[in-house]
C-alpha cells in the first residue's frame, strides 16, 4: 500500500498518463474522420483544449457545491474511463456515416471547418471537462500545504506520468493492444487514480495561509497565464518543426520529442518551490534566454560526426520547457494569492492557460510558419515570453529583466537556419550533385527543392520535406510513378474519370493525362508545399494546369467518404509508411473505401515500397489491401517500388489494338519509352504475382487495420532489398508465375501473353537492380544489343537517360558541338547500334579523362570489326577479355 503522502501525487500520475494515452486515440481517431490536415488537427487541438478550458472554468464556479475534492475527483476520472472509451470504440464505425454528413459541405470550407469542431466537441467535449477540473480538485484536496508547493507537486506528477505514456503507447501498447485495447488501458489507469484519491485519508481541515498580493491583478495574471500557454504550444509546434530537419516524421520521433517537452514541464513544476524565491518576471526573462540559447546551442556537440536528434533536442527544448512548467505553478500561487481556497484560482488558471495554448498553437502552425519560417517564430516567441513582466510585475521590478532579455534578442542568431537547412539537404546534394533551388516553410512541412543539372539545364529534382525525400524526377521515379497509371490505363475499356491521391513530383498526373479518352482528373492533397513546386520543376508543361486537373487541397481518405463520385481509375503514391498518420493510407478499411468510389469495371493501383517495411508490415499491407481486392496483382514498377493492383467487378480483356493505343500517340509515345517501355509488352514483364500466388506469402499474417496500425511495420533504414522480396524480382520466377497466373490468362490480350515472356529477363536493368557500374555491367549491355533492338536499357546502363539526350539535343542546336558531349552522343550511337561512330565517340571521350569510355570505345569498335582501332583505344585494357575482340598480346596498356 503507498504512503499516505505519495498516494495523491501516485494517483495524478496515472492520471497524467491515462490522459496523454487518451489524446493520442482520440487524436488518431478523430484524424480518421475528420481528415488528416493541418487544419483539421488544428480544429481537433482547439475542441480538446476547449475541453479542458471548460472544466477549469467549471471547477472554478462550483467551488461551493462541492464539498468533498476526493470524491469529486474520483468522480471526473472515473468519468474520463467511461466516455474517454467511446470515441475510440465508436469513431470507427461512424466514419461512412460521418463522411455522408460532411459532403454537402465539400465545396464549403468554412462551413465544413465549423462542423469539424463541432464534431470533435461532441467526441471529446465530457471527458476533457473532466480532466479539465482535475487538478484544481486535487490542489484543493491538499489546501493544507502551501499553494506553490502543492500545484508544483500535483502537476509535476501529472506531467510525469503523461511523459512516459506517448513512449509506452508506441512502442508497446497499440502495437500489443490495437487502439481499443490500450482505451481499455488507459481507462483502467484512470479508475486507478480514482480509487488511490477516494482511499486518501482526510486532510488537515486548517488550510495554508495565502501568499501575500502581488501588483498584478487577477485579469491581469490570467492574460499571463493564457499568454504562457500560447507561448509554450507554440515553441512546441515550431521546435518539432525544426528538429524534423534531423529525423523523420516518424510516430515514435514525435513521442520523443512530446517526451522530452513533458519531461521538462514536469521537472520545472518540481522545481517551482524552489524557483518561488525569485520573481516571476526573471522566470519569463529567463524563459526568453533559454529560447534563444537552446536555439544557439541546438546541434553543437563536442564528439565526431553528425550530431544524433538528441543534441538538437535537449539544448533546444529542455531549458525552456522547465521554465515554462514553473511559470505555470507560479501563476497559479499568484492567482491564489488573496483566497482561502485554492480550488478557484487553479481552475481559472487551468481555463485561461489551454485556451492559449489552443491559440498559440493554431497561430503557429497557421500563422507563423508560412509567413515568418522557424527561426524568425523563434525570435517572436522569445520577444513574447521577454514582454510577460509588463502583466506579472510592478514597472520599478521590471528594467533589469526587460534589459537582461532585450539583450539575450539583440544576440539572437540570425542565420543559423540555413545551417539547419543545408545539413538536412546535404546528403541527396552529395547523392545527386544538386543543389537547392527553391525553400518553402509552409503550414504542413519545410520542403526543399533540389535540381541536378547536365550542361547547365535540368536533368533531374528532388522534393525534400524536412529531411525526408519525398518524391523525385529522374529515370528510375519516372518509371515506377508513371507506371501507375500506364498499366490500368492500358486495361480499361474506355477510362473517363480518374483519382490521384498523393500529387508528389506530378509523373503519374502527367500520365494519366497522356490519355486523350480522359475527361476528368481529380488530384487530392494535403500539401501545399507539395503542389507549389509543380510549376518550377514541369514550366509550361505543368500538369495542374492542365484544363481536365481539378485540384483538392484535402486529405486522401476523408476526400473518398465526403465525395460520393465514382472514377474509372484511382492511383495513389502516399508519402513513406514510416511518416506519422500515413498508416491511415495503406489499412483495410481505407482501401475498402478506395474500392467504394470505383465504378464497376474501375481499376486501382498503389505503391507499394517494399523495403520501406519488414516483411510482415509488406504482407500485412498486400492482406489488407487483397481483402478489399479480391482480384489483386503485384507488379515491379522498380527493384524497391512495387505496385499493388485490384479492380471492382473487372472483367475486361482488352484487345492488342486498345492495349496499344498509347503507344501510337504522338504525344505519349515518346514519354512510355523514356520510362523504358518501348513496346507494348513489355507491361508484362513488370507482373509478379496474381491474388492466388500472393495469398501463398501472406497466408497467416493479419491484415492491417485501423485498430491494428503497428503492424505496418516500417523499416527504420532502408537498405538492399530483404533476401524475400528479391525473391520475387527474379526473372525466371516472375516469368513462371506470369505463364501460370489465371489472371493474366482472363485480363491480358492474348496475343501479348507469349511476347511479353523474353522481356522478363531486361527486367533487372530496368528494375534499377544492376549496379551502376558502366564498366563491370558491360556484360549485361553486350546481352541486350545483341539479343534486343531496345534503346533505353542501353542509356540506362551507360549512365544516361532521354533527359539527357534531349539536353544534348538542345544545346547542340543553341551553341554547336563541343568535346564533353561525346560521351552522350557515344551513348546513343551505341543504343542506336551505330557502332562505329560510337566506337569514335566513347574514344574521343577517354582522352577527356579517366573513366569508362575507354573501355566503352573498345567494345564498341569490336562491335563494328574495327578489332586493330579497339585493342589500341585509350582504356581498353579496362573490357572484359570476354568482351575482347583481340589477344591479350595486342592489348594496349
Amino acid at each position: 500500500m503507498l504512503r499516505e503522502p505519495f498516494r495523491l501525487p501516485f494517483a495524478f500520475f496515472t492520471s497524467g498518463a491515462a490522459a496523454l494515452l487518451f489524446q493520442v486515440l482520440w487524436f488518431r481517431a478523430l484524424g480518421r474522420v475528420l481528415g488528416n490536415t493541418v487544419w483539421a488537427g488544428a480544429l481537433v487541438l482547439t475542441a480538446f483544449m476547449l475541453g479542458m478550458a471548460i472544466g477549469g472554468l467549471l471547477v472554478a464556479r462550483w467551488t461551493q457545491r462541492i464539498r468533498n475534492p476526493a470524491r469529486a475527483f474520483a468522480l471526473a476520472e472515473t468519468t474520463v474511463a467511461l466516455t474517454g472509451i467511446l470515441p475510440v470504440w465508436g469513431l470507427p464505425l461512424l466514419e461512412p456515416v460521418v463522411g455522408q454528413w460532411l459532403a454537402p459541405l465539400a465545396g464549403h470550407p468554412a462551413a465544413m471547418a465549423g462542423v469539424r469542431l463541432a464534431l470533435a466537441l461532441a467526441a471529446m467535449l465530457v471527458p476533457t471537462i473532466a480532466m479539465g477540473t482535475t487538478l484544481a480538485l486535487g490542489v484543493r484536496v491538499l489546501a493544507h500545504k502551501e499553494t506553490t508547493r502543492a500545484l508544483g507537486v500535483l502537476y509535476a506528477a501529472n506531467t510525469f506520468g503523461a511523459c512516459f505514456a506517448p513512449l509506452v503507447a508506441e512502442y508497446y501498447l497499440i502495437g500489443a493492444l490495437g487502439l481499443r485495447g490500450t482505451a481499455l488501458a488507459a481507462a483502467g489507469l484512470n479508475v486507478l487514480a480514482a480509487a488511490l484519491v477516494l482511499t486518501q485519508p482526510p486532510g488537515v481541515a486548517a488550510v495554508a495561509a495565502p501568499a501575500p498580493g502581488s501588483y498584478a491583478s487577477r485579469k491581469r495574471l490570467l492574460f499571463a497565464a493564457a499568454a504562457a500557454g500560447g507561448l509554450a504550444l507554440a515553441l512546441e509546434v515550431i521546435w518539432f518543426r525544426l528538429l524534423l530537419l534531423y529525423a523523420p516524421g516518424s510516430d515514435t520521433i514525435f513521442a520523443f520529442m512530446l517526451t522530452l517537452v513533458l519531461l521538462g514541464i514536469a521537472i520545472g513544476g518540481a522545481l517551482a518551490p524552489l524557483l518561488a524565491r525569485l520573481q516571476i518576471v526573471w522566470v519569463t526573462m529567463g524563459s526568453s534566454l533559454a529560447v534563444v540559447v537552446g536555439y544557439l546551442l541546438a546541434g553543437w556537440t563536442s564528439g565526431s560526426g553528425k550530431p544524433d536528434l538528441v543534441h538538437y533536442a535537449v539544448p533546444l527544448m529542455l531549458p525552456a520547457a522547465i521554465l515554462s512548467g514553473s511559470l505555470f505553478t507560479l501563476l497559479g500561487a499568484e492567482l491564489r494569492a488573496e483566497s482561502q481556497n485554492p480550488q478557484p484560482a487553479i481552475g481559472v488558471l487551468t481555463t485561461a492557460n489551454t485556451l492559449g495554448a489552443a491559440l498559440g498553437a493554431a497561430l503557429a502552425g497557421l500563422v507563423l510558419l508560412p509567413r515568418l519560417g522557424i527561426e524568425s517564430s523563434l525570435f517572436l516567441l522569445a520577444a513574447g515570453y521577454a514582454l510577460l513582466p509588463l502583466l506579472v510585475a510592478k514597472p520599478a521590478r521590471m528594467a533589469l529583466p526587460l534589459i537582461a532579455a532585450a539583450a539575450g534578442l539583440l544576440l539572437f542568431p540570425f542565420g543559423r537556419m540555413d545551417m539547419h537547412l543545408k545539413a538536412a539537404a546535404l546528403p541527396y546534394q552529395l547523392l545527386d550533385d544538386a543543389k537547392v533551388v527553391q525553400v518553402t516553410q509552409g503550414p504542413t512541412t519545410t520542403l526543399q527543392l533540389l535540381k541536378r543539372e547536365r550542361f547547365g539545364d535540368a536533368l533531374a529534382w528532388r522534393l525534400l520535406t524536412d529531411n525526408y525525400s519525398m518524391t523525385a524526377i529522374n529515370s528510375e521515379a519516372r518509371r515506377y510513378m508513371q507506371l501507375f497509371a500506364w498499366l490500368p490505363l492500358a486495361l480499361h475499356p474506355e477510362p473517363r474519370r480518374a483519382l490521384l491521391i498523393s500529387y508528389g513530383a506530378g509523373n503519374t498526373a502527367q500520365a494519366l493525362l497522356d490519355e486523350p479518352q480522359l475527361r476528368q482528373l481529380t488530384v487530392v492533397d494535403v500539401s501545399p508545399e507539395i503542389l507549389g513546386a509543380s510549376p518550377v520543376i514541369h514550366g509550361k508543361r505543368d500538369p495542374l494546369n492542365d484544363p481536365r486537373v481539378q485540384l483538392v487541397l484535402e486529405d486522401g481518405r476523408h476526400y473518398l467518404r465526403t465525395h460520393g463520385e465514382q472514377f474509372d481509375l484511382i492511383t495513389g503514391e502516399p508519402p513513406p509508411p514510416l511518416i506519422a498518420g500515413v498508416v491511415n493510407l495503406y489499412t483495410r478499411e481505407y482501401f475498402m473505401a478506395v474500392a467504394e468510389r470505383l465504378a464497376p469495371g474501375g481499376l486501382a493501383t498503389y505503391w507499394l515500397p517494399v523495403p520501406q517495411f519488414k516483411l510482415e508490415g509488406a504482407r500485412a499491407v498486400m492482406r489488407a489491401f487483397c481483402d478489399a481486392f479480391p482480384d489483386c496483382t503485384l507488379w515491379a514498377g522498380g527493384q524497391r517500388d512495387w505496385i499493388l493492383m485490384g479492380g471492382r467487378e473487372f472483367r475486361n480483356r482488352p484487345s492488342a489494338q486498345h492495349f496499344s493505343r498509347l503507344w501510337r500517340d504522338a504525344a505519349a509515345a515518346p514519354r512510355i519509352a523514356a520510362s523504358g517501355f518501348e513496346y507494348p509488352v513489355q507491361l508484362g514483364a513488370t507482373f509478379l504475382a496474381d491474388a492466388e500466388q500472393l495469398r501463398r506469402w501472406y497466408a497467416g499474417t493479419p491484415a492491417l487495420t485501423d485498430d491494428y496500425p503497428k503492424r505496418i511495420a516500417p523499416a527504420t533504414a532502408v537498405g538492399e532489398p530483404a533476401a524475400e522480396y528479391a525473391a520475387w524480382l527474379k526473372p525466371d520466377g516472375a516469368r513462371r508465375r506470369f505463364e501460370e497466373s489465371r489472371w493474366v490468362a482472363k485480363h491480358w490480350p492474348a496475343e501479348f501473353i507469349e511476347a511479353s515472356l523474353p522481356f522478363f529477363a531486361i527486367q533487372p536493368v530496368l528494375n534499377g537492380g544492376i549496379a551502376r557500374d558502366v564498366v563491370r555491367s558491360m556484360p549485361h549491355l553486350d546481352a541486350i544489343l545483341r539479343n534486343s533492338d531496345l534503346r533505353i536499357p542501353v542509356l540506362w546502363l551507360l549512365g544516361g537517360d532521354v533527359t539527357e539526350q534531349e539536353i544534348v539535343n538542345r544545346r547542340l542546336a543553341a551553341e554547336g558541338y563541343r568535346h564533353d558531349y561525346a560521351y552522350p552522343l557515344g551513348a546513343r550511337a551505341l543504343a542506336e547500334r551505330d557502332y562505329a561512330t560510337a566506337g569514335d565517340l566513347f574514344a574521343e571521350a577517354a582522352k577527356q579523362g579517366p573513366g569508362p569510355a575507354g573501355a566503352l570505345a573498345a567494345y564498341a569498335l569490336c562491335l563494328a570489326g574495327l578489332h586493330r582501332q579497339a585493342s589500341a583505344a585509350e582504356g581498353a585494357h579496362k573490357l572484359a577479355p570476354q568482351l575482347r575482340c583481340w589477344s591479350d598480346q595486342a592489348t594496349k596498356p
